[in-house]
């Protein structure tokens, strides 16, 4: 006699495939929230542990003799500034944080602060040099040069920091400079070890982005527009030079 198979229900297993399907996707909002939630926490470490170990290594010294340089040269507090004349963070912080900063420290004798140069963007050695050969030759002239240098800052990915267009930059900017000597300076690149000595020194402290800023020779590694952030660590510096 023959022996009869029983097969289970097709409606049944096709029941239990839903029903897995659903659970399944069901489950993967569930695990990007975890795993969003984890990358949070250990970027948060990771920034914490930075900050941490910026705090406990030693400040880093700089040679500021000879730079570009606001404020009282007694000050207790000395901020350094990393830029790049064609960065576009470095025209949003020179426009926006500095003129605080300026007030609040610089104009009160409480801090000096002292520019290097820091290359990031491409074919931005040029401005760097005539920003150079402007301070060699006005050191008073710099500093209006400087920021209108970061006002007249067109598109990154251009190539508008050409010789052609600083000297004529110059020229109306700091009418009494020397456009000729500016103009052989850039031909012959006679500023180019004033800007590596900069970058020499952006390598020591290990600079690789702009704008970077160091109050008495600490980073700051808050966002560059956290100005009340960069105040608490120039008003704690302060305190420590009482």
């Amino acid at each position: 006699m023959a022996k009869t198979t029983k097969h289970r229900p097709a409606s049944s297993s096709r029941k239990g495939k839903k029903g897995n399907d659903r659970a399944f996707l069901l489950m993967i909002p569930i695990a990007i929230v975890v795993l969003g939630v984890l990358i949070y926490v250990l970027n948060q470490q990771g920034e914490k542990m930075k900050q941490e170990e910026m705090a406990n290594q030693p400040p880093v010294e700089f040679n500021i003799e000879g730079q570009p340089t606001l404020g009282n040269a007694d000050a207790a507090v000395s901020i350094v500034e990393f830029g790049d004349y064609k960065c576009p963070a470095c025209k949003i912080w020179n426009e926006t944080i500095f003129p605080q900063l300026k007030a609040d420290y610089i104009d009160t004798g409480k801090v000096k602060f002292t520019f290097l140069n820091k290359l990031v963007i491409a074919r931005s050695d040029l401005a760097a040099e005539a920003a150079e050969e402007v301070y060699r030759q006005q050191p008073e002239a710099f500093w209006s040069f400087h920021h209108e240098l970061y006002r007249a800052q067109q598109d990154e990915g251009k190539d508008w920091a050409t010789a052609p267009f600083l000297v004529d930059f110059a020229q109306r900017t700091v009418p009494d400079l020397d456009t000729a000597q500016l103009e052989k300076a850039l031909q012959d690149r006679t500023m180019r070890d004033e800007v590596t000595k900069d970058e020499q020194q952006a390598a020591q402290a290990r600079v690789n982005s702009t704008p970077t800023l160091f109050v008495n020779g600490v980073e700051f590694t808050g966002h560059i527009q956290d100005y009340e952030g960069l105040k608490a660590m120039i008003d704690k510096a302060l305190e420590q030079a009482k």
